[in-house]
Order: structure tokens, then C-alpha cells, then sequence
């Protein structure tokens, strides 16, 4: 698959985390994207703004993780302006994080997503004939970092502090391995910081 990045800020005005991200991106062919002239940093105004530009380019918005507050219920309404269909994963009531996605589904704004499945009848896709064989990402390209972190995980989603904690990682060492993982889409990322093997 291709990974596209939309910032809130101008190209030139990246920040630390992002700067560290963008060779990772354009190495595996993926795009940062910036309507924003030069110069401009991040603010407040400007990711609501962007967010637009996430549901515009795609085929449908799925929201995973959202708090009651978040930017991603400004990615969902834009996706509904556009015409997109829109999903949120139904998350623990007892979790902040899950506010928001359980919100956008009590209030009829998105469609419950419960697995794949649920996304790709939605669009009409045959996941097995979408994708090419030997498109995907190698298990020979993930680092090292990543391929430990991999081991660490299985099917029953584990949280962020129980994976630290049976490993010799740092924590930023730690949370790079699983965005790393999660964009090669061997692991999935649940509310809570809550990681799971694919």
C-alpha cells in the first residue's frame, strides 16, 4: 500500500518528529502533501483545515481512535460533506480515547467498523485482488527495532507499558518499532495504546 501524509504545516516548517518520519516515508515511496505556503508552522487553525484534505483524498474515513475532542471527528465531518462513507471503531466507554469514535456512532455520523470486512464491502473491494502479489512491504525491510517488537506482540492486544517493560527498549525506540509495524500493517493499533499482531 502507499502511505500519505498530510501536514499541518508548510513542507519547509516540519517538526522534530516529523522531520525524523519523512525519510522513512519517501524511502518505502510514500508522499507528504502541504497546501500551506512557506514558512508556516503548525497551529491550532491549521489542522482542521488540513483534515479536509485527508477525507477529500480518500475513499473512505475511518476513525479509530478519537477522544471527545479530537481532530479526527473534524476529518469524519468533512468526509461526510464530501460524500465519503464514514466508520469509527466502537471503543470502551470506560476510555477517553473511545469518546468520540462512540459519539459519531450513537449520533448516526458514521457506520460501526468491526473488522476490514465492514470497509471494504462498503467500497466494493476484493482485498485479495487489490493488492499484487510481492507489493508489500518485506520482512527483510522492517529494522531491527521493529522486527523485536513484532515478537514481543501476539493476537490478544497488549498495552504500550506491557511491551516496554519486556523489552530492552527505550520508549522512543519503542513507540518508532510500532509505527513502523503499523505502517507495513503487521500490527494494529487499538484505543488505549493497545497493540495487536495482524
Amino acid at each position: 500500500g502507499e502511505t500519505w501524509a498530510f501536514l499541518g504545516s508548510a513542507l519547509d516548517a516540519l517538526d522534530t518528529a516529523q522531520a525524523r518520519l519523512l525519510p522513512h516515508f519517501l524511502d518505502r515511496g510514500g508522499v507528504f502533501f502541504s497546501e500551506l505556503p512557506p514558512g508556516v508552522r503548525a497551529s491550532t487553525t491549521t489542522f482542521p483545515r488540513r483534515n479536509r484534505l485527508i477525507s477529500g483524498a480518500s475513499d473512505a474515513v475511518l476513525v479509530l481512535r478519537a477522544g471527545k475532542d479530537s481532530g479526527s471527528l473534524y476529518t469524519a465531518e468533512a468526509g461526510r460533506a464530501q460524500g465519503r462513507p464514514v466508520f469509527a471503531m466502537p471503543g470502551d466507554v470506560r476510555q477517553e480515547e473511545a469518546a468520540g469514535c462512540n459519539a459519531l456512532l450513537r449520533n448516526g455520523e458514521a457506520a460501526a467498523c468491526l473488522g476490514p470486512g465492514d470497509v471494504w464491502r462498503v467500497l466494493k473491494v476484493d482485498p485479495l485482488a487489490a493488492v499484487p502479489p510481492g507489493t508489500m512491504g518485506s520482512w527483510e525491510d522492517l529494522s531491527v527495532e521493529a522486527k523485536g517488537a513484532f515478537a514481543m506482540l501476539d493476537r490478544v492486544p497488549r498495552s504500550f507499558d506491557e511491551v516496554l517493560v519486556g523489552s530492552t527498549y527505550s520508549p522512543a525506540a519503542l513507540a518508532s518499532a510500532l509505527v513502523e509495524l503499523e505502517l507495513t500493517g503487521l500490527v494494529i493499533q487499538h484505543p488505549g495504546r493497545l497493540y495487536e499482531r495482524i
